[in-house]
């Protein structure tokens, strides 16, 4: 589990050096609940530089002391050392079937962590990521979310979900029927 504190100091030593993201990830859900811990890692969508250009993270990797690899599609993984805590940040653009709608990124959220401001996705939109990626893991997390929304220790709102879910056209129907099951829909 990485802490505020880690993931903060993290994101703040690239927002000094020049780089832009969005948080996109589960640590979406963990600030929404107000959890100390932020997950395994952090999940990022990479605006400027752009992750395809893996040299600028490498680079940055390099000066700050920190370790720098990839992601399962093939862009920057960075492993921060902070406070001698690791920080997995793993950045993501819009490659092969991983998709974020420019919608989603244009109406992120500022949230201040601890002391940074970042920008991070609607939980909705999050919600809505989960839904397409759609995988094993990614089903169990809704119903997890689904659980939380129902206990009311999580706000969904069905509305902008459903927006949300409707920026992936075709798609659309699919998705529905998944945070049905879920019961987010």
């Amino acid at each position: 589990m990485v802490s505020r504190r880690g993931v903060g100091l993290a994101l703040k030593a690239l927002l000094d050096r020049g780089f832009r993201f969005v948080v996109i990830g589960g640590t979406v859900v963990e600030l929404a609940l107000g959890s100390r811990d932020l997950g395994d890692d952090v999940d990022l969508f990479g605006e400027e530089p752009p992750p395809l250009l893996e040299e600028e993270y490498s680079s940055v990797a390099f000066e700050l002391g920190w370790v720098s690899g990839q992601t399962w599609l093939g862009t920057p993984r960075l492993v921060a050392r902070v406070e001698g805590e690791e920080v997995p940040l793993e950045f993501y653009d819009n490659v092969h079937d991983f998709y974020v709608p420019d919608v989603m990124l244009e109406r992120s959220e500022r949230v201040i962590l601890d002391g940074v401001r970042v920008r991070v996705v609607r939980l909705e939109d999050h919600i809505a990521l989960k839904a397409h990626a759609g995988r094993g893991s990614d089903i169990e997390r809704l119903k997890e979310i689904g659980r939380l929304a129902k206990k009311g220790r999580i706000s969904v709102d069905r509305r902008l979900l459903a927006e949300s879910v409707s920026l992936f056209g075709e798609e659309s129907r699919v998705l529905e029927r998944r945070l049905r099951e879920a019961g987010l829909l």
